[in-house]
């Protein structure tokens, strides 16, 4: 049985800002993070999330005394879909229900990566 595997990045730049890259096979609803391996002649019909969502949970994660405080937060975009990351404020987390936009954010290693800022 033939597998592919996806290899591209789960989000990219487009000129209205930042998106995530959500994938649905088979004519199943789209799901992120997109699917890695797509089994047979199947192919994996991509779906850009973004630039904006809506915030749906959060919560403030106090890794220790030494440590900063950061958020990560559950976003919902259309076509019906949620998204996982870190949620990035200053001061006070934003309201559940406020809009965000997906920016750059680069993990402690220096991988590029996303988060939701308001």
């Amino acid at each position: 049985m033939k597998i592919s595997k996806r290899t591209e990045p789960h989000f990219r730049e487009i000129p209205g800002g930042m998106v995530l890259v959500a994938t649905g096979v088979g004519g199943n609803p789209p799901q992120f993070p997109p699917i890695v391996f797509v089994h047979g002649e199947e192919q994996a019909e991509e779906f850009e999330l973004g630039p904006i969502g809506r915030l749906y949970s959060y919560t403030v994660v106090h890794p220790g005394k030494d440590k900063t405080p950061y958020g990560l937060a559950m976003v919902d975009f259309e076509p019906d879909v949620r998204a996982f990351g870190r949620l990035l404020f200053d001061g006070q987390p934003p309201a559940i229900g406020s809009t965000l936009r997906i920016v750059p954010f680069a993990l402690t290693d220096g991988t590029p990566d996303y988060a939701f800022q308001e």
